[in-house]
C-alpha cells in the first residue's frame, strides 16, 4: 500500500528535492562500489541534467507526493536506436529511489507504474532498467515486477 500520497510529474520547484533523492540512491550505491562515488561538487550538474530532463520530451521525472513531502522519484526516458532493426525505440528507467524510512509502503511499484503508463502513452513497448549485479534488493525489486536477463554488461578498468 503507498499510504495517503499520489504519484505525478516533477515540476520546477521539485527539482532540488530530486536531486537530494538522486544523490541517495549514489550514496547507496556507493556501497555496493566505489564506482559510483559522486564528485562532491557534482550539486550543480545534478540540478544542470535535472532541469535538461525536465525539458525534455523523451523524458520524465515522477515523484511520489505525500502531502509535499517526495520520498521517492522515477526518472524514465525513450531511446531511439538507428532504423537497422525492427524494434527501434525502447524506454529506460534510469532512476528510481525511495527514501530508506519509506520503503516497503508501495511507492516504488507506483511509480514505476506511473512511468508504464508514461511510456505506453508514448507508443513505446519495451522498457529496461540498468540494475547492479550487487544490489540484491534492487535486483528482487525489478524481478518482481516481471523483468529479467537481457544482456550483461561487462567492464574493466585499465
Amino acid at each position: 500500500m503507498s499510504g495517503s500520497g499520489c504519484v505525478r510529474e516533477a515540476d520546477s520547484r521539485d527539482l532540488d528535492r530530486v536531486a537530494a533523492l538522486w544523490t541517495a540512491i549514489t550514496a547507496h550505491h556507493e556501497g555496493l562500489d566505489p564506482l559510483w562515488r559522486m564528485r562532491a561538487d557534482a550539486g550543480d550538474e545534478l540540478r544542470r541534467l535535472l532541469g535538461a530532463l525536465a525539458r525534455d520530451p523523451d523524458a520524465a521525472i515522477f515523484v511520489y507526493d505525500r502531502g509535499g513531502d517526495l520520498p521517492g522519484m522515477c526518472i524514465v526516458r525513450v531511446d531511439r536506436s538507428p532504423p537497422i532493426l525492427e524494434e527501434v525505440e525502447r524506454a529506460e528507467i534510469t532512476d528510481l529511489g525511495v527514501r530508506e524510512d519509506a520503503r516497503r509502503a508501495g511507492i516504488g511499484r507506483a511509480l514505476v507504474a506511473a512511468a508504464f503508463d508514461w511510456v505506453r502513452d508514448c507508443g513505446v513497448e519495451r522498457v529496461e532498467v540498468q540494475v547492479a549485479s550487487g544490489n540484491a534488493q534492487g535486483q528482487a525489486f525489478w524481478r518482481a515486477l516481471g523483468f529479467g536477463d537481457l544482456m550483461d554488461v561487462l567492464h574493466l578498468r585499465l
